[in-house]
């Protein structure tokens, strides 16, 4: 793994050190993980006391858990009517002394409801004046209506609707309505009738006696006295209360009506409440926003529901055409969030208000005396509700529990917005920190690779040294700036050394010469002193030996001094099929044991170069030729035209070229084959053909041939234009 790091480019090294970065927004992501969850441990602890300080409020109330004590099921709702207990029961005769204890807190109904009276409302031609009472297993209600003109039944008539009326609204617990009529003929008991929704047909021919009604004409209108069962109005149903008004007999049709309740005549009616106002008053005063607390018996059955759940503060934000561009983008953004980040849902379902009962599993726990506090999840599976209880206790036993249910939207909103907040933030960092690592990236990789080009360019591929110094301005005062600097210093050194080298050749051929000569003229003046002496073998082998001597020092200041020789030389249009020709046929008699054919084109070879180092170069190579092909071999010297560059080839038979030099083969003292006591192979002889053809713009090659017999030896050289030429 190491290996493979150390592998890869300083730009990739440092995308990965960009890309590590990561590490910051996943640990803030776990931190608000982390907060998240301690938010919701103290929301589940808050819950708790506050369960706590309820059942505290609700300890020792026991009128609140009495199966005959009404509830008030959903607190604030203001159509619901409040029942007063009564000392003894009331005498239907049409009288208001027996509401005597009771009629102080009675309801006055002027307009749509108690809360209202319109501009064209007149008290004097109809009103209302209710109060609900009840005493053991009876409920009584007392209407006094102000009423200009009464109207009784016609009994001619077959519709109920067309004299003054109450009507009765009753709702049982299963959500079925029921719809009473009570009308009179005169003063006295009043028929009840179960009738359609209309409010005009009986259902049944004969009146019920459920309910028995009492009226008295009084000086302003009327009174109505009704006594109904409590066993057919229980805690669980609603009961709604209608006067309506008719003043023409002849035409009988309906003028006002006046309602107990703020709703229409065909919607859900108000709850009866038989519980005492100082207990409502304390129910009323639980209301928490956002919360909702539910009060429990022993049966687990549900006695009443504070507040809820939804915020009726968050609607959603309607689409304005108009709103500016800033705004759209906003909400673009907002959406692009909302698709990486799940955003709790403002709107959810979970269980209503006017269920009955709660078996919940936690709520039998905690009305074995435990408290609990758990979190679970809305039906709609869309939020988390923090459910926390507490049981009430009365003289020692548990006859009630008091839960309090809370959302943990508010916390996930926030965990949202926190989420979002680090997400922009984190892409803005990364961002600017990945394009600063980037340009840093791609400044520094940009230096190296200029001080790699400087440095290639500085020294050829045969290791001659064309540049001693790398321009220091490119490299300011850094670590970077330090290795120019170390090269350019290495490079003058290396120079200065390879001065040395190249000037060695004519100073070894200087300083060889005089101890040769002295050699050889010695030799000479042996053989003149002692006759037979040439003939004598070692004399030959020393002879051979300064003659060899000397070709190498030739061999070797030539090739020093042929780069500073062509660099004078001024070269002109030349033949080059022409001059390999004339250069070939010298070689007929120079090399009479080999045989030579000369394969060129008709056609002139134009290009711009100098003779004498051409016929130099090709010697060269026929020197190499010969060296490494059979006595009686023939070599092949070829010219031709390949893609407007002169060729010139020669083919021998020998040796093959080992795979492992045949990259090297025309670098300075590389060479192959054998060699023997006359003929010395320095290997500079493809060397000086490679500095040639490239003083002519070519470039030099071998390669075996492909009937793989010999070696095949080919330099290529552009050719000028017709119009050039």
């Amino acid at each position: 793994m190491f290996k493979t790091l150390r592998a890869l480019s300083i730009k990739t090294k440092l995308i990965w050190i960009a890309l590590s970065l990561l590490v910051i927004p996943w640990m803030g992501y776990h931190y608000v993980q982390e907060m998240q969850l301690f938010l919701l441990r103290g929301q589940q602890d808050a819950q708790l006391l506050t369960a706590n300080g309820i059942a505290t409020v609700l300890n020792d109330r026991s009128e609140l858990f009495n199966p005959t004590t009404g509830v008030q099921e959903l607190l604030g709702d203001k159509n619901d009517l409040y029942a007063h207990e009564l000392p003894n029961p009331i005498q239907l005769d049409g009288q208001i002394n027996d509401w005597e204890s009771i009629i102080d807190r009675s309801n006055y109904y002027v307009g749509a409801t108690q809360y209202s009276c319109e501009a064209d409302d007149n008290p004097d031609d109809f009103s209302l004046n209710n109060v609900i009472g009840y005493h053991e297993d009876d409920l009584y209600v007392l209407f006094e209506i102000n009423d200009d003109h009464i109207v009784y039944r016609d009994l001619n008539r077959l519709q109920l609707d067309k004299s003054d009326q109450i009507r009765i609204l009753l709702q049982l617990p299963n959500g079925e309505l029921r719809h009473y009529l009570m009308v009179a003929r005169s003063p006295g008991r009043m028929s009840i009738y179960l009738v359609d929704r209309n409010w005009k047909l009986p259902i049944k021919g004969e009146a019920i006696t459920t309910f028995i009604a009492e009226m008295a004409e009084t000086d302003w209108g009327y009174r109505v006295e009704l006594r109904v069962p409590r066993n057919v109005v229980g805690t669980r149903s609603r009961l709604g209360y209608f006067a309506v008004d008719v003043d023409d007999p002849v035409n009988p049709e309906v003028e006002a009506t006046l309602s107990t309740s703020p709703q229409r005549e065909d919607s859900e009616p108000g709850q009866i409440l038989l519980n005492s106002p100082e207990l409502t008053k304390i129910l009323k005063g639980l209301d928490r926003p956002q919360s909702r607390i539910w009060i429990l018996d022993s049966e687990q059955r549900v006695r009443a529901v504070v507040g809820g759940l939804s915020d009726p503060g968050i609607q959603p934000r309607p689409d304005n055409v108009n709103e500016s561009l800033f705004a759209r983008n906003l909400r673009k953004a907002e959406a692009l969030f909302a698709t990486l980040l799940s955003r709790p849902s403002e709107q959810f379902v979970d269980v209503p208000k006017d269920v009955t009962s709660r078996p919940d599993k936690i709520f039998t726990q905690i009305l074995k005396g435990e408290p609990m506090v758990q979190a679970r999840l809305s039906l709609d599976q869309k939020a988390q509700i923090v459910v926390a209880g507490y049981p009430i206790q009365s003289e020692g036993n548990v006859v009630g529990a008091v839960i309090v249910e809370q959302s943990s939207n508010a916390i996930l909103a926030q965990q949202y917005f926190l989420l979002r907040s680090l997400t922009l933030v984190t892409i803005l960092v990364f961002a600017f920190v990945l394009f600063a690592l980037l340009v840093f990236a791609w400044r520094l990789t940009a230096r190296i690779r200029r001080l790699y080009q400087t440095t290639e360019q500085a020294i050829t591929a045969e290791g001659r040294v064309l540049e001693d110094r790398i321009p220091s301005r490119t490299y300011p005062k850094d670590e970077l700036g330090d290795l120019g600097r170390s090269i350019t210093s290495m490079l003058t050194r290396l120079s200065g050394y390879t001065r040395y080298l190249e000037g060695m050749p004519d100073t070894l051929a200087h300083e060889m010469n005089n101890p040769l000569n002295v050699v050889s003229s010695s030799l000479e003046i042996l053989e003149g002193d002692l006759p037979g002496a040439a003939q004598n073998k070692h004399m030959q082998r020393a002879q051979n030996g300064i003659n060899r001597l000397r070709a190498i020092l030739t061999t070797l200041t030539e090739a020093a001094n042929l780069e500073e020789a062509m660099r004078d030389e001024i070269r002109e249009r030349i033949d080059l099929a022409s001059l390999v020709s004339e250069v070939v046929d010298g070689y007929y008699t120079s090399y009479p044991d080999y045989v030579f054919h000369l394969q060129v084109e008709s056609r002139p070879l134009w290009i711009d170069g100098s003779p004498d180092h051409l016929a130099q170069m090709l010697d060269k190579m026929i020197d190499n030729a010969v060296q490494f092909s059979p006595l009686g071999q023939g070599i092949i010297v070829r010219v031709r035209e390949r893609s407007g560059h002169g060729e010139v080839v020669v083919l021998n038979e020998g040796p093959l070229i080992p795979e492992n030099i045949r990259e090297r083969l025309f670098d300075p003292m590389v060479s192959y084959g054998k060699t023997n006591a006359k003929q010395s192979h320095l290997g500079l002889g493809l060397f000086v053909v490679r500095l040639i053809s490239e003083y002519h713009h070519g470039s030099a090659w071998a390669e075996n041939r492909r009937d793989a017999k010999g070696v095949a030896v080919t330099v290529s050289i552009p050719l000028v234009t017709t119009l050039q030429a």
